[in-house]
């Protein structure tokens, strides 16, 4: 038996745990979003620092209203207002920051707010 042919089956084996991993991996989807409410990355696009904390935050922030019965209301969290939790210059302009952070902050609210705290 050639040498080539003996190294078939070593290829095959490694083919498939490849594959079995990236199935093991693999993120499970609730409403949208992945384990830990953080949005999946768009395709070919990077989801920023800033969008992901506001989103982070705002869920977190509409669970609690919806918890104590508090009417829908992003722009009443502090964190929102603000706009800049977890800012670091690293990151840029503080003002673009707090565009991505409260544009994901209301999304992370509205979904929040809609589970009314169940998981």
């Amino acid at each position: 038996m050639s040498k080539s042919f003996r190294q078939i089956p070593a290829l095959i084996l490694a083919a498939g745990v490849a594959l079995a991993s990236t199935a093991c991996g693999a993120t499970v989807y609730r409403s949208g979003y992945p384990r830990g409410d953080y949005p999946p990355p768009a395709r070919g696009r990077y989801i920023s620092v800033a969008a992901q904390n506001g989103y982070r935050d705002g869920i977190e922030a509409g669970r609690d209203d919806a918890r104590h019965r508090e009417r829908f209301d992003p722009v009443r969290a502090r964190r929102y207002r603000q706009g800049d939790h977890d800012y670091d210059r690293r990151y840029g302009s503080r003002d673009e920051y707090r565009r991505e952070y409260r544009s994901a902050f209301e999304q992370g609210y509205r979904e929040g707010y809609d589970r009314g705290g169940r998981r």
